[in-house]
This record gives structure tokens, sequence and C-alpha cells, in this order.
């Protein structure tokens, strides 16, 4: 049965069991400072897509790096290129993976990858979140609550004593490249468990939290544990390009691991999942065509009919509003 590894995001580079070697291979030594993202530029010429490489390979279990001294072999074998990494010191061979192209990917089946709950904690939504109500205070002296402190919750839902709730703060309004809102970002934040009621008001104790809570964060007695999130990997080929309308992490641009949002979404054909590549466009003259340089790659975590939210896969830099984002070319 075909097993899909798991991807823990905060890396540039994979990490495969060793393979045997051919005579025609190119045998490249890692050296501090490597990726495997260069590597592959290096020796085939082209931006390969790590997560497509990555996610077509059943034998990764811990992708997070490559080290001083591994081997990354390069093999081209009838028709179609591998790429193996031969840790240091690493002897017994095992299958190799297969390197797939943009073309490739777009036909291959059940090849996924796992994100890390950090960014499944994320909700993009059209509408603004009212759940079953809101924190009003901190039980204790101060405003900001964390784990092991209680707060108090008012909600007219009839919230079940002894049971979990879901507490989600609002991160940002979305705007598109006009100005017009796209959507609305929130963050699951915390959990914590009823403990006592008196009419709409109710005290809970805080049981988990990855930052602090603050009077009016909304709260769900429905929504589900944070866990990774699973992906299938596409590549859609799209009528029209979009263009990134909005950013979150970085300050002039968004760049490794931080977010964007693009002006395309499902009625663009553009889904969770999807594979986007993005491009700074620039005009060298006033009659000169526009030409068009990579700056990275971004992968869809949600879609709403007309926007996406996705996750900065690599970047030559930061990357900006009204930058390019196309798939299959």
């Amino acid at each position: 049965m075909k097993r899909t590894a798991s991807l823990f995001i905060g890396i540039l580079a994979l990490f495969l069991a060793a393979a045997p070697l051919w005579a025609d291979d190119t045998v490249h030594t890692v050296k501090k400072g490597d990726t495997l993202w260069d590597i592959t530029s290096q020796y085939l010429q082209t931006p390969w897509q790590w997560p497509v490489v990555w996610a077509n390979n059943q034998d990764i279990t811990n992708p997070h790096l490559i080290f001083p001294n591994d081997k990354v072999v390069i093999s081209k074998k009838d028709g179609k290129t591998t790429i193996t990494i031969i840790p240091a010191g690493q002897p017994d061979p095992v299958p190799e993976p297969a390197v797939y192209t943009p073309e490739d990917i777009a036909q291959e089946e059940e090849k996924s990858i796992v994100i890390s709950p950090r960014y499944s904690a994320y909700i993009y939504s059209p509408n603004i979140l009212t759940g079953s109500g809101q924190v009003t205070k901190k039980l204790e002296i101060g405003d900001l609550a964390a784990k092991n402190e209680s707060i108090f919750i008012t909600s007219s839902s009839g919230l079940t004593l002894h049971r979990g709730v879901t507490i989600v703060s609002k991160v940002a309004e979305v705007t598109d490249l006009g100005g017009k809102t796209a959507g609305y970002l929130y963050k699951t934040i915390a959990f914590a468990m009823v403990e006592d009621a008196m009419a709409d008001t109710y005290k809970a104790s805080v049981e988990y939290s990855n930052q602090e809570i603050r009077s009016g964060d909304i709260i769900f007695d429905d929504l589900q544990n944070l866990e990774p999130l699973m992906l299938k990997i596409s590549e859609p080929s799209l009528e029209n390009s979009g263009r990134v309308i909005d950013i979150h992490g970085g300050i002039t641009g968004s760049s490794y691991l931080d977010l964007i949002f693009l002006d395309l979404g499902k009625t663009s054909g553009v889904d969770q999942g999807a594979l986007l590549t993005i491009y700074e466009e620039a005009s060298p003259g006033k009659d000169a065509a526009t030409l068009r340089e990579y700056q990275g790659m971004a992968l869809v975590l949600q879609s709403l009919d007309k926007s996406c939210m996705a996750l900065i896969m690599d970047s030559r830099g930061p990357i900006r509003k009204n930058y390019l984002a196309v798939g299959i070319e």
C-alpha cells in the first residue's frame, strides 16, 4: 500500500535514503549552506519544484535537512530524471524516488504532502465570523490570557459544561488591488474547557494557547482540533493568470513560509493543493515587451470562489502585491 510521507514546513531540502550509483550519474557532495533547490537548479538548469519531488517519494520520513558530505545523486535513465540523497555513512540502498515535471504531476494521482498544524490554524473566510460567542475578559489580573488561566465567555448558544471550545482571533482583512474586501484571515489560537455557567456567561480554563487571548476573540464549539493539513498536489493549467492581492508575514512583501493572497479561486480552477509560480513583471522600455522574472512558488492552502490563501514554498526575495501568478504554461 502506498505510504504518504509527512512534510514539516521549515525546509528547502530533501532527505532520502541511499541508492546505487550508475556510471553516468551526476554526484554532488553537499557543502554547508547547500539546499536541494540550489543543487537541482545547478545541474538540471531548471527550477525543479521540490515539494512535488518530495511528495512523489514514498520513503522520506524526515525531510528537514541535507547535511555536509551527503551525496546528491542526479540520474537520467529511460527519459526520466531521479534524485537521490546518500547520507554520509549510510550504506543501505533503497529504491530511488522519481522527479516529476509539472506536466507529469498534473497527471499523477495520490501525490500528497502534509502541512504543519502551524498553517492549518489559519482560516481564510469570505465572511466575518461570529462563532458561538466571544471572550469578554480574563478572570485574573491583566488583559491577556494564556494556558492554565481562566476566561469569561458570553454565548447565547448554550455551551455544554465540561466540553472544549476553540478560540479564534481575527488577524486581518484581506483586500484586493482595488481596495475592496476579498476575505478575512483568522487564526485558531487556543482551546478552553467550559467549567461553569450563569445564564449566558461561562467560565472556561485555557488548556492550550499559541498566542495571548484577548477580549473579543471568537468562540466556536464545533471546530475540530488542530491537525496537520493533508494536501493533494496539483498544478492547474489556468485560462487566465492572477495577481498577488495581499500579503501576510512581511512588511514590504512576503517571503519563504509567509502567506500571500491571490485573485485566483475555485471559479478560476484553483483549489486547495494547487502549486502556482510567482513572477515579477518589468518593461525595459516604452515599446519593449514586458519581461517576467521568476520570484517564487506558492502552495494554495485554502481557496474561496474568487481568491485564495497560499503558502510561499520558495522565494528569491520579498513577494509583493501585484506580482503575477500562473499555473502550468
